[in-house]
């Protein structure tokens, strides 16, 4: 027999709701509160991507896609200071976030903003790449290789301390030509942006624009915002730190290898790779256990039978990473994965369950 055709009106009328449902002054697909919803721009890259070779290439796929990527990427979404993105924006402009910021938003978006920078050339996209994949193998990854699930958005009683500013403290930690450009850049000379006191950075005007105000070249524009975001760091490592949940999920882990194989081929950055590989270990040392996969880690005990996203998403994560350097071993677990997958969570009517047919009864 040969090959099943396959319809594609479902992702046809996703497309469509998409195009509906799309803000074409910000980005996104929601009003207030906004979040990233990182599988709806994959699903319009993709869309684009299919049609691209053809007659008619969906160039509006493509303009709602890197629209929203642009806005988050520019917005308060980003943590401009120290990369990754925040679980959600409180407004439709992608200013002010709830500051949480979550494993399982990092590892989708890193793969798509990655994948963007590769389609694209965008210089903004490379750089929200780039800082995500660094803050997730700086801030996230244990020693032992995993990944922790996400990190608080309050310090000392109040969400957000860690990372608005007070004006004043910036232009004291600054050069003053690197304080022009990156207050120009990021609204430091606009009213504060955050309960009326202080300032999280959002970037307002482009960096051509602020090289052309200040008669320098971009290149020379761009270095000075750069020294000016490292002393900012640098100052803000000194600042209590929020919290951190330390517990390491299985799906969220396969979302952040599969995130950081994508960024390692698109970016050719091999120790992406090789953070992406110590997550791999860690997992089939502590929670494969027989043949099955448990969903969580914490304080040295697995436990809870894995569920179908756990074994999706890892398998998915092993093939990403297979593209990026070659181990025989994850492909023996990938397949090892995937046959589970089919033997404990598939329907005989079609489709999945979400837990395994031999997993506890519910209520």
């Amino acid at each position: 027999e040969g090959p099943v055709a396959l319809s594609t009106a479902p992702l046809d009328g996703a497309r469509a709701t998409l195009e509906r449902t799309f803000d074409a002054e910000f980005g996104g697909f929601t009003p207030a509160p906004k979040f990233p919803h990182p599988g709806y721009v994959e699903r319009l890259l993709r869309h684009w991507h299919a049609s691209a070779q053809s007659d008619a290439p969906d160039l509006a796929a493509l303009y709602m896609a890197t629209l929203t990527l642009t806005r988050m990427a520019e917005g308060g979404l980003y943590d401009h200071v120290g990369g990754g993105f925040a679980r959600y924006s409180t407004d439709a402009y992608w200013m002010i976030p709830h500051f949480e910021k979550m494993l399982y938003d990092n590892g989708p978006l890193l793969a798509l903003y990655a994948r963007a920078a590769a389609a694209t050339g965008d210089e903004l996209f490379r750089r929200a790449a780039n800082g995500t994949a660094d803050w997730l193998v700086r801030e996230l990854q244990a020693p032992g290789g995993a990944f922790w699930s996400s990190v608080d958005a309050d310090s000392e009683g109040h969400e957000g301390r860690y990372y608005v500013w007070d004006r004043a403290e910036v232009e004291s930690l600054l050069a003053p030509d690197d304080f022009t450009a990156l207050a120009r850049r990021y609204g430091l000379d606009r009213a504060p942006n955050f309960e009326g006191t202080s300032w999280h950075l959002h970037a307002h005007v482009a960096v051509d624009a602020v090289a052309s105000e200040l008669a320098v070249a971009p290149t020379e524009a761009q270095r000075r915002i750069d020294a000016g975001l490292a002393r900012l760091r640098a100052a803000r490592e000194h600042r209590v730190r929020p919290g951190t949940d330390d517990k390491v999920l299985a799906a969220w882990n396969g979302l952040a290898i599969g995130g950081l194989a994508v960024a390692a081929r698109a970016r050719g950055r091999p120790d992406l790779a090789d953070a992406a590989t110590r997550a791999v270990d860690f997992v089939r040392r502590e929670l494969w256990r027989d043949g099955r996969l448990l969903a969580t880690w914490k304080d040295g005990r697995a436990r809870i039978p894995g569920f179908l996203d756990d074994y999706a998403f890892l398998a998915d994560a092993l093939l990403e990473l297979l593209q990026a350097r070659w181990r025989g071993a994850d492909l023996e677990f990938a397949t090892a994965l995937a046959d589970a997958l089919l033997a404990h969570f598939a329907d005989p009517a079609g489709g999945f369950w979400f837990t395994a047919d031999d997993a506890e009864r519910l209520v």
